[in-house]
């Protein structure tokens, strides 16, 4: 591994700490293919924010924290190899190589057993205490997901996509949940286009309305880059929903839902519908959640 450092006293004076900033870059990559999350957190400013190629959004510290716990339970294995680490001014720059065995769920969806080793570049920023304060990485992510699914049929990768959504969503983990869609997908409900954002804001308050509300999927079909399902809506209503208080009723609803997909695997028209008049009917007591 190739390094450039400041002088040791230098960043003392900057950083508080005996530690160069490359060298607390490295301690990051250390405690992230430990799985030490909780340690990762440590080196990181509150004010923290991640870019990566997975999220529209930038994530903030407690997101990337889940990325960290996320990426361990998929690839438990999982190794940064540093290549180049290359240190500026209140800055680090890092070359590497990311290899990991998904041995474990990732994104909700089943292990494929698959090896992935994919090259990274990351840009690190340290405040004068030592701690980082903003982390962009970039790689290839159509490489990843190729590597990832590699021998599953068609399928059984869009029915991993919807599972995705669906796990993600189930979480109230919105973030994560736009990851599947391109930036600038449409959503169409009720024959109403939604961005992205609007998205997260309902995915926020149906988990607010229904805490444990839980999505299945019954039915897929794949053919020419659309997938078509149909699947169920479950959940006790014990927050305010649609501006009226909680009812305290469960709901099981019918949901299908229609995904059109770019050749990069983004969804870039959603049109998802649920049987309306049976929910409301739940919510007042008058049709059984069956």
């Amino acid at each position: 591994m190739k390094k450039a450092f400041f002088p040791l006293h230098l960043a003392s004076v900057l950083f508080g700490t005996s530690k160069t900033a490359a060298q607390i870059v490295t301690d990051y990559f250390a405690k992230v293919d430990a799985g030490e999350i909780e340690t990762v957190g440590e080196l990181l400013s509150d004010e923290f924010e991640a870019i990566a190629p997975f999220s529209p959004v930038p994530l903030d510290k407690q997101s990337w924290k889940g990325v960290g716990y996320g990426f361990k339970t998929a690839f438990p294995d999982m190794k940064h190899k540093i290549l180049l680490c290359v240190e500026g001014e209140n800055a680090v720059a890092v070359k590497g190589i990311f290899r990991g065995t998904n041995i474990g769920s990732y994104m909700g969806n089943a292990a494929t057993g698959n090896a992935v080793k994919l090259p990274f570049n990351a840009i690190f920023e340290l405040n004068e205490q030592g701690k980082i304060t903003s982390l962009s990485t970039q790689f290839d992510q159509k490489s990843f997901e190729a590597q990832l699914m590699a021998g599953m049929n068609p399928a059984a990768v869009a029915e991993a996509l919807v599972n995705g959504i669906m796990n993600a969503a189930d979480a109230g983990d919105a973030n994560s949940v736009i990851t599947f869609f391109a930036p600038d997908a449409k959503h169409y409900f009720g024959g109403v286009a939604n961005t992205n954002e609007e998205l997260k804001m309902r995915i926020a308050g149906l988990k607010a309305a229904f805490p444990d509300i839980h999505r299945t999927l019954d039915v897929l079909s794949f053919s020419n880059n659309v997938i078509c399902c149909k699947g169920r809506l479950t959940g006790t209503n014990t927050g305010m929903f649609m501006g009226k208080p909680a009812t305290g009723n469960k709901i099981n609803v019918l949901v299908l839902a229609v995904y059109k997909l770019n050749e990069q695997g983004k969804v870039t028209e959603a049109w998802v519908e649920m049987d309306t008049a049976t929910l409301m009917g739940q919510l007042k007591g008058e049709v059984p959640a069956s």
